[in-house]
């Protein structure tokens, strides 16, 4: 090296000192923490307090994703008994680590390392993630000192234990981020010197931290996967290709809003393919499997989330290039770095979460100025209560008055600040056994939130401990469930269950209540005059038309009616008693809902009238429908002027 190059090596060392001081001061300043987060702190704070590793004490069901940040985070947690300032402190920390690591370690010349330092300071996806409270700071420690391994150590026994380990605790962090590991992973199974048998046994040992963890979750929760798993993949009539449509809106999304990112993520896949280095060909390939995997299930909600490990690894790759021979060239990829982070539209250096992105119209979100006013660390006082937000001073009400069971769709500030007295049943099934088993109802959906409906007798199972359930092989399935969610650990018969769960042997009881699949759906029902209106309609609604009857013109109250509907994709058939035929329906059109309905009316008019509907979501494969027969309640009580609400149709509408 030359005087100058030396006098240069000098002056970027302090440089890169610098640089992650403003780091970890720009990490602070971003620093926040979302809803989703607090899922896992009331896993935590029942923990800590005896409850177990549950979100409602009474039942064992395993509401977070990632095992091992859920235990460093309990074990803070246990001496501080405060979720706020400890989980933010603790993701800082750990995140400073991370880059820190990677920084001082994993670059071939401080040049490398301060532009990659620069490079994860301006993206908006790797600053949020940076805190948020969710597990990607673990994650991205986890894979730097992977890296480090993977490129730093000379291939050998040692080194592929390592990288096991690593491996495996990157996956009990979180389960699909050893999709980034994997190919590496094969690489450097295939470069160690000796007999594959010792080969594959060192990596079985490596892998063991996981599979303990595995073994455990089949045992204390009866399942291999987390309930979240569940809730997500089972997504009943949503198609692989509206996720893929909604996953390509994902990227197009962080491009937007962060377009550094994803240019540094390409930037290292290119680097990696054009020096045909082999170990970093596999590094991006763990990149191009991760990023692939992430358009299959249709992206996230969370705008950037997903995106911040395979940046970092992008950008190791990037470090592991000698840069000098760009000579003058490298000083303009820095400025070029720096100018397409501070112009960003939300750069974490310019702005802060006061200035979000808000939601686009594909329902993904800047989470972090979705709750920066409620949970911000610069926006601390002494004279708040943080989180400041409306769900968490629902649940500290809640935590007073103790009102036993309660329905929400947003769980995490609720649940942790109501306690464990309260049970909070999660709409979106993140953390309810039964509705994650469930397919989704409702059909306006954005990705990551997947309504459900508790069944009929759900609720009232979880009051009295009773099984209250009214569809008959859906009681029977859940019985099976709370048996493995409620029984005794070790009883022979949760065993069983157990392997039966795993293996499918209830899954068609599920069906019989949730799925139709066939060529003509026929739906016998019982219809009750709940008012004193004289007349009475039954009908089948869709695309603009309707089936309809007049089913009696001197009705009184309580008189009661049985119908039965036979649905196709050409025509819809009625059988039961009726005064006159009053409207004719097409063919269907799975552009609207299915809508069954019962109309109260005091005259033939339709003025000033009731309604009750039953509407269905489905699907047409040709001539065949798919219905999710669960359904949705609704309820309008002054039509055609009165507001339309969701609500059980009760006796008005039963199926038979």
């Amino acid at each position: 090296m030359t005087a100058a190059g030396e006098n240069l090596h000098r002056i970027q060392r302090p440089v890169l000192v610098l640089s992650l001081f403003i780091f970890g001061a720009v990490v602070a300043r971003n620093a926040w923490l979302s809803d989703d987060a607090y899922i896992t702190f009331r896993t935590v704070d029942n923990f800590v307090h005896g409850y177990g590793l549950t979100w409602n004490p009474a039942e064992r069901v395993q509401a977070y994703t990632h095992p091992l940040w859920m235990f460093v985070v309990a074990t803070v947690y246990f001496f501080t008994c405060e979720a706020y300032y400890t989980s933010l402190f603790l993701s800082m920390t750990v995140s400073v680590l991370a880059v820190g690591a990677l920084a001082w370690r994993g670059a071939c010349s401080p040049f490398a390392a301060l532009l990659a330092v620069l490079v994860l300071t301006l993206s908006k996806a790797f600053v949020d993630y940076s805190t948020s409270g969710l597990e990607n700071p673990l994650t991205h420690l986890i894979l730097v000192v992977f890296l480090l391994v993977y490129f730093r150590a000379a291939p050998g026994r040692r080194r592929l234990f390592l990288l096991t380990l690593l491996t495996a605790l990157g996956a009990t962090n979180r389960m699909d981020v050893a999709l980034l590991f994997l190919p590496m992973l094969v690489f450097a199974l295939f470069k160690t010197p000796g007999p594959w048998r010792g080969r594959l046994r060192i990596a079985a040992w490596g892998f063991l931290p996981f599979i303990l963890w595995e073994l455990f979750a089949l045992v204390y929760y009866g399942f291999f996967f987390p309930n979240t798993a569940y809730a997500k993949l089972n997504l009943g009539l949503i198609s692989r290709t509206e996720l893929l449509e909604h996953g390509l809106r994902y990227f197009a999304n962080s491009w937007r809003w962060d377009p550094l990112t994803l240019s540094a993520i390409v930037a290292g896949c290119v680097v990696a393919l054009w020096q045909r280095d082999r170990r970093a060909l596999f590094a991006v390939a763990g990149v191009l499997l991760y990023l692939l995997y992430l358009l299959w299930i249709g992206g996230d909600f969370m705008s950037g989330r997903f995106f911040a490990a395979p940046l970092l690894l992008a950008v190791a790759v990037l470090m592991q290039t000698d840069l000098r021979a760009l000579k003058a060239g490298r000083w303009a990829l820095l400025a070029a770095v720096v100018g397409i982070g501070l112009v960003s539209p939300y750069s974490p250096v310019r702005t802060d979460g006061s200035h979000g992105a808000g939601t686009d119209a594909h329902g993904i979100t800047d989470e972090k100025g979705n709750y920066w006013s409620a949970t911000a660390l610069f926006r601390t006082t002494r004279d708040r209560q943080f989180p400041d937000h409306d769900w968490a001073h629902q649940g500290r009400a809640a935590r007073a008055d103790n009102p036993g069971i309660v329905q929400k769709g947003s769980i995490g500030f609720y649940g942790y600040f109501a306690g464990p007295d309260v049970h909070v049943v999660d709409l979106l099934a993140l953390a309810d056994p039964l509705l994650a088993r469930l397919p989704p109802v409702d059909p306006i959906w954005s990705i990551g939130h997947w309504g459900r409906r508790s069944p009929e007798g759900y609720i009232e199972s979880l009051a009295t401990g009773e099984n209250r359930i009214a569809h008959p092989t859906l009681a029977f399935y859940y019985d099976r469930l709370a048996l493995v969610t409620r029984g005794r650990l070790f009883d022979p018969a949760r065993l069983k269950a157990i392997w039966q769960f795993n293996t499918g042997a209830y899954d068609h009881y599920l069906d019989a209540y949730a799925r139709f699949e066939g060529d003509v759906w026929t739906l016998p029902l019982r219809l009750t005059n709940t008012g004193s209106f004289p007349y009475v309609f039954a009908y089948v609604w869709n695309n603009g038309a309707a089936e309809a009857y007049l089913l009696d013109d001197t009705s009184g109250p309580g008189q009661v009616y049985s119908v039965t509907w036979t649905i196709s994709a050409r025509s819809v058939g009625f059988a039961g008693n009726y005064v006159a035929h009053t409207s004719s329906i097409g063919p269907l059109s799975d552009e609207t809902t299915l809508n069954v309905g019962l109309i109260l009316s005091p005259g033939p008019e339709l003025i000033n009238h009731e309604i009750f509907e039953h509407r269905y979501w489905f699907r047409l494969r040709g001539d065949r429908l798919l219905v999710a027969r669960q359904g949705m309640g609704w309820h309008n009580e002054n039509a055609s002027d009165g507001w339309w609400f969701e609500a059980d149709a009760g006796v008005a509408i039963e199926r038979k």
